[in-house]
């Protein structure tokens, strides 16, 4: 966030210094900062902070085994085949229908040639 110094205006108005937000944020997003530091700093983490002997440990992650390819017990029935969500073709009234030929909005001829630096 930028300083802005203090200055005096043309009236006579003396600005102190203060900081300002830079373009596109706003006090809601300052707000979300603030909650966010303060999850980070007052979080609870994963691990207990009660008196204990301190030979506890947790259980060791169980290692992500995998067989390929996969097969997944059938049912004993067969899948539903997808059916189509609409019947074609598919006509709207009126599109063979051309659309009609916009009409010139003023009768006079338009000079498109000048700059339009005379004026």
């Amino acid at each position: 966030m930028p300083l802005v110094s203090g200055y005096t205006k043309q009236n006579g108005t003396v600005v102190r210094q203060y900081w300002r937000a830079p373009a596109g944020t706003s006090k809601q997003t300052a707000l979300a900062f603030v909650i966010v530091a303060a999850v980070f700093v007052f979080g609870g983490s994963p691990m207990s902070t009660g008196s204990g002997t301190g030979t506890e440990r947790a259980p060791a992650p169980r290692p992500l085994v995998a067989t390929y390819p996969i097969k997944w017990p059938s049912s004993g029935r067969a899948a539903p085949r997808p059916a189509p969500t609409v019947s074609y073709p598919i006509k709207w009234p009126g599109w063979k229908e051309t659309a009609p030929r916009p009409a010139p909005a003023v009768s006079y001829p338009i000079k498109w040639d000048r700059n339009g630096g005379a004026r």
